[in-house]
């Protein structure tokens, strides 16, 4: 038996409506606001220790539940009676460790699309993430092993029994490279800027970023090259960037198949030589559910690594990761503590790519978001935080507290870690 195994006897959660400055576009779909919800729970150990925790999920309607019938707002509702409803059932289960939990409630997400549910069932975990640590007077990192778990990765590949995500991590850092987004239609350029947004050049000279994120329509590969081509050569004029620009392209599943995407990389290694050399990843270039055949999904990954993002839903389903052609997968605060470790675990013991993304969180959610980054051995180590381009007022109680983690700085923010428990190792929590 563990010591540090724990039952929730409380949990409690709050939701707020969050505004962007203006609408992210992805695959044509506008996201202009979205619900964050925060749970806070209680836990008690086998000693009878206390500890509290909190957690934070942005539940982006737009993004995990799409196309779907009906108004958004029912969605939304729905998404918000179900985290009320895993935050109760999280009371009602046995002693154990978090990750035990969390299997145990991803098992009934009822009946909305599973990413979705996850994003309902995120910040309940991650609460309970924190609770637990806090229980223990431990750093959440420093639990991830055998002394703590009761699930190892053979839980989820039987080749793994033995190994915890806790073997993989090697130490945290302070500085995290702050990742960019260039939107589809945001401006490039103080000449194209028409509704006081600022143009990624100007961003660029304000902040010294060189990791950038561009959203592309996925509707026409020749136009999407150029976009990619156009941004590149607008961050490269920085002198002061000062090392290679890195340039990550998301489609958010735009495109329809394998070979639209080897067009796209036709055409962007034909218009700007420079700009296909700095390509470092794609993220989820095809819908969420297709399944390309795995010979085609090989052929492009060796071109530029691509990465699983909306169509990771289930943690069995990245065992076969590698064989079904993908190069690894993108972990998001806002899904939960528990599938961004176990995720993170099995991707390093496959020896495949693992990152971290955002989804546009503030305030907490954004919090975790850059504590992933800071704790984990990354492939690809930034920190997208895109949130102060698209709703710079979420963060404002941490620029407050922490302006290091708020404020970009020479191309990166700076994690206030501290000696302190829990899962976000805070001296002063958000």
């Amino acid at each position: 038996m563990r010591d540090t195994d724990v039952r929730v006897v409380d949990a409690a959660v709050t939701f707020r409506w969050v505004e962007l400055d203006h609408p992210l576009t992805i695959s044509g779909r506008d996201i202009s606001g979205f619900t964050v919800a925060e749970v806070g729970v209680e836990v008690e150990s086998r000693r009878g220790r206390r500890g509290r925790g909190r957690g934070s999920t942005v539940l982006s309607v737009p993004w995990a539940w799409p196309g779907a019938d009906g108004d958004p707002g029912d969605r939304d509702a729905t998404l918000r009676a179900l985290t009320e409803r895993l935050a109760v059932a999280s009371t009602e289960h046995r002693l154990g460790d978090p990750i035990e939990l969390w299997l145990d409630l991803e098992g009934d997400l009822g009946e909305v699309p599973r990413l979705a549910g996850l994003l309902a069932l995120g910040a309940v975990d991650s609460a309970v993430h924190d609770a637990w640590a806090h229980a223990a007077a431990r750093p959440a990192m420093s639990m991830y092993d055998a002394e703590c778990l009761g699930v190892d990765l053979g839980a989820i590949a039987s080749d793994l029994s033995g190994r915890y995500p806790g073997d993989y991590l090697t130490g945290d850092t302070h500085d995290l490279p702050v990742q960019h987004v260039v939107g589809v239609d945001d401006p490039l350029t103080p000449a194209e800027c028409a509704d006081g947004r600022r143009s990624l050049q100007t961003w660029l000279a304000l902040e010294g970023t060189r990791h950038l994120k561009v959203k592309v329509a996925g509707q026409d590969p020749s136009d999407d090259a150029r976009r990619v081509a156009d941004v590149f050569e607008v961050a490269q004029r920085r002198h002061h960037l000062g090392g290679r620009v890195l340039i990550a392209v998301d489609p958010n599943e735009g495109y329809r198949d394998v070979g639209e995407l080897d067009q796209f990389l036709d055409s962007l290694a034909r218009l700007s030589p420079r700009a296909a050399g700095a390509l470092h990843y794609l993220e989820q270039p095809v819908p969420r559910d297709a399944d390309p055949a795995p010979e085609l999904m090989r052929g492009l990954s060796e071109r530029v690594p691509v990465l699983l993002d909306e169509g990771f839903t289930d943690v069995a389903d990245l065992v076969h990761l590698a064989e079904r052609g993908w190069s690894g997968v993108v972990v998001k605060a806002s899904k939960g503590q528990s599938p961004a470790m176990l995720a993170y675990g099995v991707m390093k013991a496959r020896g495949l790519w693992v990152t971290v993304q955002d989804l546009t969180t503030v305030d907490l959610a954004y919090v975790h978001s850059a504590r992933l980054v800071s704790g984990l051995d990354l492939t690809s180590r930034h920190l997208e935080y895109n949130s102060r381009q698209y709703v710079p007022g979420g963060n404002v109680r941490v620029a407050g507290r922490y302006p290091a983690l708020a404020t970009v700085r020479d191309g990166q923010v700076r994690y206030p870690l501290s000696d302190s428990s829990g899962l976000y190792q805070l001296a002063d929590p958000v």
